[in-house]
């Protein structure tokens, strides 16, 4: 049932254009380069948050065990989608000295290697 609600939320929540900009062309990976041109109220920074958030909700689930680790792995690849927009999540760390943005992201990754 949370992988269900999770797709739904995914859905209402336009996750699709998200994904849809992060693997764009004009998406950039460097973090300082991608706040230059998106800056934080743009639809495109918005994209890569709700990108990132979405990532981050479902491995919070997983790292409290509110997910199944098979099946979570079975229904979604984690490690390309960190590696695409770890540039933005760590510069984003950085930046905020907050070194728990987007952790749970990470080390979901991480275990899925």
């Amino acid at each position: 049932m949370v992988m269900l609600n999770l797709m739904q939320w995914g859905a209402l929540a336009d996750m699709s254009s998200a994904t849809r900009f992060v693997w764009s062309d004009a998406y950039i990976e460097e973090y300082a380069q991608f706040v230059e041109k998106y800056p934080s109220g743009t639809v495109e920074n918005g994209y890569v948050s709700l990108y990132c958030g979405y990532y981050e909700s479902i491995a919070t689930l997983w790292k409290n065990d509110l997910l199944n680790e098979d099946l979570l792995f079975d229904w979604l690849l984690i490690s390309s989608p960190w590696n695409r927009v770890k540039g933005y999540a760590l510069g984003l760390r950085e930046e905020t000295g907050e070194p728990r943005i987007y952790e749970n992201f990470e080390a979901l990754a991480a275990a899925q290697k």
